[in-house]
């Protein structure tokens, strides 16, 4: 009886403790654009293992409950979570704020094209703007004389205002690409680049704190299911 009994024990042991060891597995994702994050170093600090997310932003590691994961990317801010169950989740970080510095250009002058745009703003500066073939929206690219800010702080915290906005107009067009947001609405052809143009985010509220992607788009695309077939077409009225 007390063989039976010690064996009864045993097992409960053994298999208490297989429930306690396990494996974490979960996805990195970059908060607000839902853009799968490769190269996220995922560190158990209990047990000290570390792993690297693949390309698809996956991730598996050895962990039990109370373990404590740190994330960390190098233009990301770091997250820790304390793992209070091993079920499949999904991490999200927040990428860094960066300061742009400042701007000193000497030497050589860059040339004006002859489809250059002189701005009032700019004391008449050169300024050439690229647009993306097959969007319309610009993707950057602004070639500016730079060199005259250097006398002049205010102008130069305006320009690096200026083209820190134009990074992020070039990150909210690539977000808001038709193959990019054909992974969350159920359109094509006509109909997504007229919701795209319909409802592509100004700056302002891309950047808002309260932000998300996937409510954004998800009211959206409710908004336009209601409008009808002319007003869907609205956004290629404005150039």
């Amino acid at each position: 009886m007390l063989r039976y009994l010690l064996l009864v024990f045993m097992g409960c042991f053994i298999t208490s403790v297989a429930y306690a060891q396990g494996v974490q597995n979960g996805t990195v994702l970059e908060n607000k654009t839902r853009v799968v994050l490769q190269g996220i170093q995922v560190e158990n600090k209990t047990t000290t293992k570390v792993v690297v997310t693949d390309k698809a932003g996956r991730f598996s590691i050895p962990a039990k409950t109370g373990d404590l994961l740190v994330f960390t990317g190098a233009f990301y801010r770091p997250d820790t979570i304390l793992l209070t169950n091993l079920l499949g989740r999904e991490v999200f970080l927040t990428p860094k704020q960066t300061t742009l510095g400042e701007v000193k250009v000497t030497g050589t002058e860059i040339k004006p094209p002859a489809s250059g745009y002189k701005d009032p703003e700019f004391h008449g500066q050169t300024m050439v703007y690229q647009r993306d073939v097959k969007t319309g929206y610009y993707k950057g690219g602004v070639a500016l004389r730079l060199h005259y800010w250097t006398k002049d702080d205010k102008k130069r915290k305006r320009a690096g205002e200026f083209i820190q906005n134009q990074q992020v107009q070039d990150e909210i067009t690539e977000v808001f690409s038709p193959e990019n947001i054909a992974k969350y609405v159920p359109l094509t052809g006509d109909d997504m680049n007229n919701f795209i143009l319909l409802y592509i985010p100004s700056v302002k509220t891309y950047t808002s704190t309260d932000f998300n992607l996937t409510t954004y788009l998800d009211t959206s695309y409710k908004k336009f299911l209601k409008l009808t077939p002319e007003e869907q077409k609205a956004g290629q009225l404005i150039k």
